[in-house]
């Protein structure tokens, strides 16, 4: 076997044969599912497991070409039969993961995390979420365990890729071009990556063109473009590539990665599969088609989906528990996940699909992941509340239009942190509420790009009841800027009467669920620069009070009688979203004041209207 494969090899137009199964490749498979998930475990464990992804990439390249090549070269291929395969074999799973992660996400997340995998939920069935993550931003800072759909941008990018493999593959035509075209790609693509690293490492990471290469070294591995290699120098590739491999995931290091060190794994898994194709033997071939090997090969798929968000579920609820609980819970709920989700969903639903004509597959298709990035698109949609730019002077998101009293909010994303909760009160205490604050924008005059003008413009259009405002006084309000505040308010008390948010108080960078994790325990206490510069600021506010302008403090709302930040909420969620910004449990805290002030401001309003209604009964 290994002799006719070299000579079908022995030139570039020799591709590899389309139907061959390597049991083999299921064992590297193994290798780089189980790496991923020691990695993610506790990065300690194998300190280059993330290469594993770089395996599959290359795995990915060269089985794909293979079947493409095989079919395009005897004229039986056909574009939507191509997509069909890839909806049976990746889809089912993966919508399931997340469907189901959505689910959990709607008992164990925060508000805001919540709107986040829903946002996460609608690119990953766009197949888009590398983008998503490239483009997100880290204002509102996300951690990880709060990404349970963070690992789908290696799907996405494969994905992007077998999109435009066949017209690549098409372009490239046959023979030496095809090799020379793919060879031109694949070094063009790694030079791209290299210089990428140095200057945009998140892009590098995350996008196409930059992880290109490592699927189109398996595909020139797949079109014979390395030659072919008789069975004693396939088995010394093929030792060669396990111990490149070996060494990639013990000392390859996630600083100034990819760039020019994933050509480590991706040639160790060149290495390998040439080996394998060339009918090389030893240990190591021994070791990859051991059946425990194959076993978890087969099932590496569910496998990965389903091993970071359990990760991050576990990590996001139980992060007081003691760490050797987390995970063992993490390891036993992947491993039954990965089990049923494999007997009952993967493996069965391929064969279905694969069976049914083209369209009426991907037609299923289309159906389920619109449903489910419609249910994202919702979540993101009515668990964050917060103004885009460009929206402010149309009123940005409006709550409860058929309210009898109006109040609106502005500021940035310390007025936006509010908005889950405002929107409750709106509902409880009938008010239409016009949330017009940005994250990360800025509302008062004087203040760089500022968005004042069209604030103004609203309220000229707009008289409401009732102005809240809420800044990152503590960064933005200095002895420079009082007198321009001092105008702003006079100018927002001759529209309505002004309620001011002061700052809640920051806690130091040790206050999070990743630290506590780590080992750090309460009490926390606040960052002393910002605790200065915050009881400064709300100094400055309170001084500028007035008749119709009340400032609402809350910072002893989240210090308890030590001055240590109470960090824990209810039901051991935290009450802070990150160092910065409350969560929707953080905001809950102060609903009875806001609820106070709001009523009291309100009430000779809501009274005329009540009074109004009885008349016209």
């Amino acid at each position: 076997m290994s002799h006719a494969i070299a000579e079908r090899s022995a030139s570039a137009d020799a591709s590899v044969p389309a139907t061959r199964h390597w049991p083999e490749i299921d064992g590297l498979r193994t290798i780089a599912v189980v790496s991923v998930l020691l990695f993610h475990l506790d990065h300690r464990l194998l300190e280059g497991g993330f290469v594993g992804v770089d395996v599959f990439f290359v795995i990915s390249g060269f089985l794909i070409t293979t079947l493409l090549v095989g079919e395009m070269d005897e004229g039986r291929f056909r574009i939507l039969d191509f997509y069909r395969r890839r909806v049976a074999r990746i889809a089912p799973a993966a919508l399931f993961v997340v469907a189901g992660s959505i689910l959990v996400g709607a008992f164990v997340y925060s508000a805001q995390d919540f709107a986040s995998l829903g946002a996460n939920s609608l690119a990953a069935v766009l197949v888009v979420v590398n983008l998503k993550l490239l483009m997100q931003g880290d204002y509102f800072v996300t951690s990880s365990d709060a990404q349970p759909l963070l690992h789908f941008w290696s799907l996405a990018v494969e994905e992007q890729f077998y999109a435009l493999l066949p017209l690549l593959l098409a372009i490239a035509g046959k023979g030496q071009r095809r090799a020379r075209t793919l060879f031109a790609c694949c070094a063009a693509s790694f030079v791209l990556c290299v210089a990428a690293t140095a200057i945009a490492p998140s892009a590098a990471f995350y996008l196409l063109p930059t992880r290109a290469w490592e699927l189109l070294a398996g595909s020139l591995l797949a079109i014979g473009a390395f030659g072919g290699l008789r069975e004693r120098r396939a088995s010394a590739c093929l030792t060669f590539g396990m111990v490149l491999l070996a060494f990639s995931l013990v000392l390859v290091g996630r600083e100034q990665f990819p760039g020019w060190i994933a050509a480590a794994p991706v040639i160790a898994s060149v290495a390998i599969i040439a080996g394998l194709v060339g009918g090389g033997s030893g240990a190591a071939r021994s070791i990859l088609a051991h059946p425990a090997m194959v076993f978890v090969g087969r099932r590496s798929y569910s496998l990965y989906l389903w091993h970071w968000p359990i990760f991050s579920f576990v990590d996001y609820r139980f992060y007081l528990e003691d760490p050797s609980f987390g995970r063992a819970l993490k390891i036993v709920l992947t491993v039954v996940a990965t089990l049923l989700t494999y007997r009952l969903l993967e493996h069965p639903l391929r064969l279905r699909l694969n069976a049914l004509p083209p369209r009426a597959a991907l037609g299923g298709y289309l159906i389920c992941a619109a449903i489910l990035g419609a249910l994202g698109y919702a979540i993101r949609d009515s668990h964050y509340l917060g103004a885009d730019a460009r929206s402010v002077a149309r009123g940005g998101v409006m709550i409860h239009p058929e309210g009898a009293a109006h109040v609106v909010v502005i500021g940035d994303s310390q007025g936006a942190m509010y908005g889950y909760e405002l929107s409750s009160l709106a509902r409880e205490l009938d008010f239409r509420l016009n949330l017009l604050s940005v994250p990360d924008g800025n509302e008062l005059p004087g203040e760089r790009n500022t968005l004042w003008p069209q604030v103004c413009e609203f309220l000229s259009r707009n008289e409401p009841d009732v102005i809240l405002l809420a800044q990152a006084w503590s960064s933005k309000l200095g002895e420079s800027h009082k007198d321009a505040l001092r105008l702003a308010f006079v100018h927002l008390s001759s529209h309505a009467r002004v309620i001011v948010l002061a700052q809640p108080p920051k806690p130091m960078r040790d206050a999070t669920r990743a630290a506590i994790l780590a080992g750090a325990r309460p009490p926390f206490f606040p960052e002393p620069e910002h605790e200065r510069e915050r009881s400064r600021a709300t100094a400055i506010l309170k001084e500028l009070e007035s008749e119709s302008v009340s400032v609402l403090e809350v910072a002893d709302l989240f210090l308890d009688a030590n001055g240590a930040i109470r960090f824990i909420g209810v039901d051991g969620r935290s009450n802070y979203h990150d160092p910065d910004h409350l969560s929707d449990t953080g905001a809950a805290r102060v609903r009875q004041r806001l609820q106070h002030m709001l009523r009291s401001a309100l009430a000779s309003r809501l009274r005329v209207f009540e009074q109004e209604r009885v008349h016209s009964h």
